[in-house]
């Protein structure tokens, strides 16, 4: 059944996930960060077709409803594929695998696929503690969100950059689309190499405080000092600031100054400045393999 597919090989290589927009909508996109695939791996060229999943279930009672089949479904259809291979295994790609093959696969065909594609990891309320080798990002807590769901990829509008979705277990979105990669069963994914698992909030709290005071505060003050009538400003010191603490705290939503970039280098963890380049180190790994 393998040798009815065509895959591609793609070679080891670093992509890039992630934003490093500064604003409170972009959140759930940071840290932006690198991902080192040190191994090589092939991905089908295509979408699974429907002929194909008919093939591999042929000998079920029911053969699973293709444009709109479940997470055991196509866990079940993985299975079938491994038990048969001595040398191989199968699994959805990860993102950062999706990603990296995305630049040979474009070459070939649309990608994603214009009904989105399923790939292995499952949706995270950001990038903070996520693995950066390429190993498919599980949630392991029953009691999130998203245990239940798996992570999509999607063409944007907007841009020639993929979008990220999200796609329930129970039941996956109509007509959605997947691929396999294939690695040897030696292959290991692993955690051993993750972002750290939050942001550094004391930077973040000294850095509002300093836009509060110049984009809110002292504003406020130039206003009523020009505009409003003479004894409003000791009148209403408190308002004043305040209003200008909640001025600032509304243009946090769009727009802050850029987030660093994290990349593994030499087991640490490095934070890469978008504007002056400085590198700083936030985590040491001692004696780690990674």
């Amino acid at each position: 059944m393998e040798t009815e597919i065509e895959f591609v090989n793609i070679m080891p290589g670093e992509v890039c996930l992630g934003k490093n927009n500064g604003g409170l909508f972009f959140a759930a996109e940071r840290p932006r960060h690198h991902v080192e695939i040190k191994y090589q791996f092939e991905i089908t060229k295509n979408c699974i077709s429907e002929k194909l999943w008919n093939d591999v279930f042929k000998n079920k009672n029911v053969i699973p409803n293709f444009n709109k089949f479940t997470q055991e479904d196509i866990e079940e259809f993985i299975d079938i594929f491994n038990t048969e291979s001595e040398n191989f295994k199968f699994r959805l790609p990860s993102e950062s695998e999706w990603e990296l093959a995305k630049k040979d696969l474009e070459i070939y065909s649309t990608m994603p696929h214009i009904d989105g594609e399923l790939i292995a990891d499952q949706p995270h309320v950001s990038y903070w503690g996520a693995p950066c080798n390429g190993s498919p990002w599980l949630e392991e807590n029953p009691k999130s969100a998203g245990y239940g769901m798996q992570l999509t990829k999607n063409l944007s509008l907007i841009s020639k950059n993929s979008k990220r979705g999200i796609s329930p277990h129970k039941s996956h979105k109509k007509n959605i689309k997947f691929r396999l990669i294939k690695i040897p069963k030696s292959h290991i994914d692993s955690m051993n190499n993750i972002l750290p698992i939050d942001f550094d909030r004391a930077m973040i709290i000294k850095r509002e405080i300093v836009i509060s005071i110049f984009i809110g505060i002292i504003p406020s003050f130039i206003w009523a000092y020009f505009n409003a009538t003479p004894g409003y400003i000791s009148s209403a010191f408190g308002n004043l600031i305040i209003g200008g603490v909640f001025f600032s705290l509304i243009t946090g939503l769009i727009y802050r100054p850029r987030h660093s970039t994290l990349k593994i280098l030499e087991n640490k963890v490095i934070s890469i400045s978008p504007y002056r380049k400085k590198i700083k180190t936030l985590i040491s790994f001692e004696d780690e393999s990674l």
